[in-house]
């Protein structure tokens, strides 16, 4: 197959990770890619990837000049690269390539990738473009299909489900054994780590996670939370004084943005999702959870649908200190049962998350768009 994929985003973000992670799965398979994505680092990682990328097409702006360009492009490059799939995978500007295929080259499938935790605007024009200009929607959880079906009008055998999938040979759980995380910040094997690996951002809930660790007086562990990710609407020093007020300085480290994430995962015990929202297809918990890690998170997005409760972790409801409190609680004392949960998060990920299941539910989708088209 010819696949064109659309990224109209400079960020590195889930959805963006999402998009290069199927698009690489997808040369795996042999077939042929072309990745239309912005200057920034998901077009970097795509470009790390061995993915051909055209950054020349600007959607991610308000300037109506920019989209007559785009729009002029993306009929050149249509046209000259010939795709049987286009699949759009932001809500900005989505409906664009749909459009112009619809003129440009109307052989084309359009399947269009929604892994954003926003459901779809619920106006008639949102609809319109949806029905008129898109032939199919992947998305990346069982709640997300059933919004598109409620407020988009689509029908079931229109929407395909498709779950992120995550490196299960890069992260794995032999990383424990290998890990220099934990000399590095001075804690012994016998300290549980605990640990949030999320954008510092208030959709992440990260104070609900520190007010739940100030609520643990004594346990026979010592133990301690990681804080893992970059800073965008919230700072470090907002994490530290929020903990110096909470009086858990001495519970946590802050470890900021890192490139060595396998390195800093494999060391911890139990991952830990205190987010109020988000989480569409959650890279984090499938992350912990490839590492043989049990999972402590929030009851949101895609979370449900991944992890079991009492299985592969615990869930919690979202905002809930007293409850996320108890479940950190229950797995720092118990040892057997992080490690048995641990293993079930493992052995859930190479059932079900793995990039061989993840580029071959997608080639599967796209195979049956053309074949009935």
């Amino acid at each position: 197959m010819k696949i064109i994929q659309i990224l109209n985003t400079f960020h590195w973000s889930a959805a963006a990770n999402y998009c290069v992670t199927v698009s690489r799965e997808l040369m795996r398979r042999g077939h042929d890619l072309l990745l239309l994505t912005e200057p920034g680092k998901a077009c970097d990682r795509a470009k790390e990837a061995g993915i051909p990328c055209d950054d020349s097409i600007r959607l991610n702006h308000r300037n109506p000049l920019l989209f007559v360009d785009a729009i002029k492009r993306m009929k050149m490059i249509f046209r000259s690269f010939k795709p049987d799939i286009i699949s759009p995978h932001m809500n900005e500007a989505a409906w664009l390539p749909g459009m112009i295929a619809r003129k440009a080259f109307p052989r084309a499938i359009i399947a269009r990738i929604r892994t954003e935790y926003d459901p779809p605007k619920k106006h008639f024009i949102n609809r319109f473009v949806h029905h008129a200009w898109t032939d199919h929607l992947v998305v990346g959880s069982m709640l997300h299909k059933r919004l598109c079906q409620d407020i988009l009008d689509y029908q079931p055998d229109m929407i395909s489900v498709i779950y992120g999938g995550v490196d299960s040979e890069l992260y794995n759980p032999g990383l424990r054994q290998t890990s220099r995380f934990r000399s590095e910040i001075g804690s012994d094997a016998s300290e549980v780590l605990l640990g949030i690996l999320a954008r510092l951002d208030p959709v992440k809930g990260h104070e609900f996670a520190l007010e739940a660790i100030a609520r643990i007086k004594t346990l026979p562990a010592r133990f301690k939370l990681v804080i893992i990710g970059y800073e965008a609407e919230r700072t470090y020093a907002w994490i530290k004084s929020l903990a110096a007020e909470l009086g858990v300085t001495d519970r946590i480290y802050c470890a900021g943005y890192r490139e060595d994430l396998p390195d800093l995962l494999g060391a911890l015990d139990i991952g830990l999702i205190s987010s109020t929202g988000s989480e569409a297809n959650s890279r984090a918990a499938l992350e912990f959870m490839a590492c043989g890690k049990p999972v402590i998170a929030s009851a949101v997005g895609v979370i449900p649908e991944i992890i079991q409760n009492n299985e592969q972790g615990l869930i919690v409801p979202p905002r809930d200190v007293e409850q996320l409190a108890k479940a950190i609680e229950k797995l720092i004392v118990n040892p057997v049962l992080r490690q048995n949960m641990g293993k079930s998060s493992r052995q859930k990920v190479l059932d079900n998350f793995s990039l061989e299941k993840f580029g071959s539910m997608m080639e599967s989708v796209y195979s049956r768009l053309l074949r009935q088209s």
